[in-house]
């Protein structure tokens, strides 16, 4: 019984020495002297600035000129003379067909014609000879007047002969499948010792100097579109170079199942830099607005969240969210979160944080 006493007493006495032990560390914890963190820096003013307001949409680029060449001819094809993305001019020929036997029928008509002429120029002659008999009433004048008749029938005759010598021509011509626009071959439709009609497709030809940009606009938003508007736009294709057009047509009426408008903005592309088919997002300048605005190193980034440090009347920093907006001249708009007159950090630095003391750099 003593010995379980004494084991009892000398466990009381280590926890009681655990305890003063834990509460002298705690003092001297207490006691160590912490420094108080500030921060120094520059402050600005969040003052009103205007701001360039822009309606923005999404569209796809479209080539001016389109055009699938056509042979308007019938005939087996000889060759072709372009391959996909081959440049060519106006009037460039784009393949050839087998004119042999149109060759033979023009030459035919050419020969139609010097004889329809030859008959012509003797009936002529035949009217001249009896003109002086017919006044003196030498001859009847139905006899004269068959010869006069004969010299109109030859003359259309001659006329006739032209014509078909024309078409015959035009066949033999039309053997050279000529794209009407320059451009750029886009797709190649035909090869050699194929068969074509008037109506088959030999070459698709893009003119890539001028552009169209194609927007669909939402209804709200249509009322701020004028013509000759100033159309900015980037393209996943060029990343991070930013292009321009000018805004030429807007449509007649509202598409109903999508409820927006579909408007086109004419693009220069000397470069050859874009394409027809380009998704691109664009904004349309539609006026000016006063905002809000701070110089940009009074931003924080941080990802998708904005930040900016208030300098409070106690001298201490208050974190706030903020959207942004448009930037220019190295001043960037506040939508929400400051309002003007507000002391701003003027540089938010990693060193900021919500409720530290502040000092003023001089």
């Amino acid at each position: 019984m003593k010995l379980k006493t004494r084991i009892v007493l000398l466990g009381l006495m280590m926890a009681s020495g655990c305890v003063v032990a834990c509460r002298k560390g705690e003092v001297r914890v207490a006691g160590e002297v912490k420094r108080e963190e500030v921060v120094r820096g520059g402050v600005v003013v969040a003052g009103e600035r205007e701001f360039p307001r822009f309606l923005r949409v999404t569209g796809q680029l479209r080539a001016e000129t389109d055009a699938v060449v056509a042979a308007d001819a019938i005939g087996r094809v000889v060759s072709v003379m372009v391959e996909r993305g081959s440049e060519v001019a106006a009037g460039a020929v784009l393949a050839r067909l087998d004119t042999r036997q149109a060759v033979l029928t023009l030459a035919e008509a050419e020969a139609a014609v010097e004889l329809a002429k030859a008959k012509l120029e003797l009936a002529k002659n035949e009217q001249e000879r009896n003109r002086p008999l017919a006044e003196k009433r030498a001859v009847a004048a139905s006899d004269y007047q068959k010869l006069v008749t004969d010299v109109a029938g030859r003359t259309a005759d001659v006329a006739s002969a032209e014509a078909r010598r024309d078409l015959a021509r035009k066949v033999v011509e039309d053997g050279e499948i000529r794209t009407v626009a320059a451009g750029v071959v886009a797709e190649r439709m035909v090869e050699p010792g194929e068969y074509v009609q008037a109506s088959s497709a030999v070459a698709r030809v893009v003119d890539l100097t001028r552009l169209r940009l194609v927007l669909n606009v939402p209804e709200t938003e249509v009322a701020g579109l004028v013509v000759g508007q100033k159309v900015e736009f980037t393209t996943p294709a060029h990343a991070g170079r930013a292009f321009a057009g000018e805004l030429k047509y807007l449509g007649a009426a509202m598409r109903e199942a999508t409820r927006d408008l579909v408007v086109e903005a004419a693009v220069a592309n000397g470069d050859g830099a874009l394409r027809p088919g380009f998704f691109c997002e664009a904004r349309i300048r539609v006026g000016d607005e006063k905002a809000v605005a701070v110089e940009a190193e009074a931003v924080r980034t941080e990802g998708s969240r904005r930040r900016v440090f208030v300098v409070t009347a106690e001298r201490a920093l208050e974190e706030r969210l903020v959207e942004t907006g448009e930037e220019r001249d190295g001043v960037v708009e506040i939508r929400r979160g400051l309002a003007g007159g507000e002391r701003v950090l003027a540089k938010a630095g990693p060193d900021a944080a919500d409720g530290v003391r502040f000092e003023e750099a001089k």
